[in-house]
């Protein structure tokens, strides 16, 4: 991999991030009240999914819908079948009950997105 493509990685990584943590801020800023900032916040949470999906298609990421379908059930099957449950774990032995229970949310419905993906898969035969 060469040091351009580790930039391109860490660079989709941070505007995917930027992106939500500024949607979070829009629906704080909503919660009190101040439409205008929410607004802003929502603006600039757009520009970052373009530079994000930009990086993306540089990266060669997205292929046929065929490929995507079966590489997105196979990172549904991960999270799955190892990350969430051993961060429910380590969660709970570290007494964290309120990321235990973000993090069992999400992992239910994993397993309908994994489902909906293999479904949509077995389409073409």
């Amino acid at each position: 991999m060469t040091k351009t493509d580790e930039n391109l990685k860490i660079a989709f990584s941070d505007e995917s991030q930027t992106n939500i943590e500024y949607l979070a801020y829009a629906h704080r800023a909503i919660d009190e009240d101040m439409m205008e900032v929410a607004q802003l916040f929502r603006e600039a949470a757009g520009a970052e999914v373009v530079h994000a999906l930009s990086h993306l298609r540089v990266m060669g990421v997205v292929r046929s819908t065929r490929e995507n379908l079966r590489e997105a059930a196979e990172g549904e099957d991960l999270e799955i079948l190892s990350m969430y449950p051993k961060f429910i774990e380590e969660a709970e032995q570290e007494g964290r009950a309120e990321a235990a229970r973000s993090f069992r949310v999400a992992f239910e419905r994993e397993k309908h997105h994994r489902a909906m993906f293999r479904k949509a898969l077995g389409r073409f035969g």
